[in-house]
């Protein structure tokens, strides 16, 4: 895997910090502005999409005025295959085969393994060993069904964002990754899989994405896993992103500070930014800023903060 970012930004020119590797975006339901707004903003090098895109357009129409920034990529949701316009305007895009669903590809460098969809225990249930699911395969549940039951003489729309367990063997039987994405939370998630975890782990994988849920979840940070967990978790939510590697300023286990006050903080101090929310500070009682604003002070650190940036004193 990559290293995270330097901890030196002065060793990096402008460009280099405000561009980012890689960004994970939360289910789009329709809406891809946040999507071209955070790509225009950050520049990544590549980009994932969580699944749930329900494009209304095809895919490549949505998303043409990025499609020159930035490598797109996606995993589909339970809700691609809602609708026959769902399904096309996805599945049917001259961006279908950016879809990582049962591939490990390398994308910005990372090797990223990809796992769309979501369990339904009539074709399998991952509680139960695998010989025991109804369906191994999209064509053994295609073959069990007569002619006039299918859906363009394949099976139902439905069950084409349901993960089969050839699906999940395929990554099993595939090499190392670096990162797993997928629709479906791992079991740390009250509705989550023990089978992501144990796919995550056989895949020795560092990072693990998921949408779904709609929350930006840092599974650490939040106290759902250990800093002993094989692996770090993120859920991110509608409308979201997650931007890897971290900006280190997020990385100091202050999940409750705004993200505004932690880009001002940036701003203003760039790689200092650490050293001053973490020295005490006589205008806030002798606490630290970083304290402080965890404490529900965050509008008075924002105020020394603005007042710095426009020519005040630390």
């Amino acid at each position: 895997m990559k290293p995270p970012v330097p901890s030196d930004l002065h060793a990096q020119s402008d460009d280099q910090q405000s561009a980012a590797t890689l960004m994970f975006f939360g289910d789009p339901h329709g809406n891809f502005e946040p999507v071209i707004t955070a790509v225009e903003r950050f520049r990544p090098e590549a980009i994932v999409l969580l699944g749930d895109l329900q494009a209304r357009r095809p895919l490549q129409v949505e998303l043409a005025p990025i499609l020159d920034r930035t490598e797109v990529y996606f995993i589909h949701g339970n809700h691609d295959t809602d609708s026959d316009p769902d399904y096309d305007n996805l599945f049917g895009s001259e961006l279908a085969d950016r879809n990582i669903h049962g591939r490990i590809v390398e994308i910005a460098g990372y090797k990223i393994a990809g796992l769309g969809g979501i369990f339904r225990s009539k074709i399998w249930d991952p509680r139960r060993p695998v010989e025991e699911a109804a369906f191994f395969s999209a064509d053994a549940l295609r073959r069990s069904m007569r002619p006039e039951e299918r859906w363009r003489d394949g099976i139902a729309r439905r069950h084409r964002s349901t993960i089969f367990p050839e699906d999940y063997q395929r990554l099993l039987q595939g090499p190392l990754a670096d990162i797993l994405v997928t629709h479906e939370a791992p079991v740390a998630h009250p509705h989550g899989w023990r089978a992501i975890d144990e796919l995550a782990e056989m895949l020795g994988v560092q990072l693990v994405v998921h949408g779904h849920h709609h929350q930006n979840i840092d599974y650490l940070a939040e106290g759902m896993i250990t800093v002993a967990a094989p692996f770090r978790v993120f859920g991110i939510d509608k409308g979201s992103h997650l931007t890897w590697p971290r900006d280190p300023l997020r990385e100091s286990g202050w999940a409750s500070l705004p993200e505004d006050l932690l880009d001002l903080a940036a701003q203003v101090f760039g790689a200092e930014a650490h050293t001053w929310l973490e020295k005490p500070h006589e205008k806030l009682d002798g606490q630290t800023p970083a304290a402080f604003a965890a404490g529900g002070g965050s509008d008075k650190v924002r105020s020394i903060l603005n007042a710095i940036q426009h020519g005040g004193v630390a």
